[in-house]
């Protein structure tokens, strides 16, 4: 990447941006919880707004089911915290939502031992232990998305695995 390009990303990236109408209390309250959890606001927007946009994402294709119990719901859920979307969506899914993790290893076990298929979203560091199979990985993973590094085990094909990734920065297959 040229000196030029590198700079106007570093542009984009520094970028401010006004929210008009946004809730006083509401505003305080995430501000104080940003500065419990040692990041900044702007930090905790970007994972707030990340999660509200996946879980929507993998809800998609749950159907007419969700849609219509979100459009009934909608208005309480999105005042509600996080947790409370992602325990509704779970509710009503056919998917069990795995997030907000920075290090997670899963292991052949682990996934066996969900009744639903798995969506892993906005974890840090998501490896897959040796023992996971492709049956169990196809099976059980329903899809990986922002993800910083995603570590996966030689016997799994790279390109199956990527299919099921959305926002992953990186993905490193262990060699033999």
């Amino acid at each position: 990447m040229s000196e030029e390009n590198q700079n106007n990303e570093e542009k984009k990236q520094e970028k401010t941006y006004t929210i008009r109408g946004l809730n006083e209390e509401l505003y305080e309250n995430f501000s104080k919880a940003a500065k419990e959890m040692g990041t900044t606001v702007g930090d905790l927007m970007n994972q707030a707004m990340s999660q509200f946009l996946v879980t929507l994402e993998a809800g998609k294709d749950v159907g007419k089911k969700i849609s219509e119990k979100v459009a009934k719901t909608s208005s309480n859920v999105i005042k509600g915290p996080l947790d409370t979307f992602k325990q509704f969506i779970s509710m009503i899914a056919e998917f069990d939502l795995v997030s907000n993790i920075s290090e997670l290893t899963v292991g052949k076990q682990d996934l066996e031992n969900s009744e639903k298929p798995i969506v892993f979203s906005n974890i840090k560091k998501l490896s897959f232990s040796p023992d996971v199979d492709i049956n169990t990985f196809n099976a059980k993973v329903r899809s990986i998305k922002v993800v910083d590094e995603l570590i996966i085990p030689p016997n799994l094909p790279l390109i199956l695995v990527a299919k099921k990734c959305q926002m992953v920065k990186k993905i490193t297959q262990l060699k033999q």
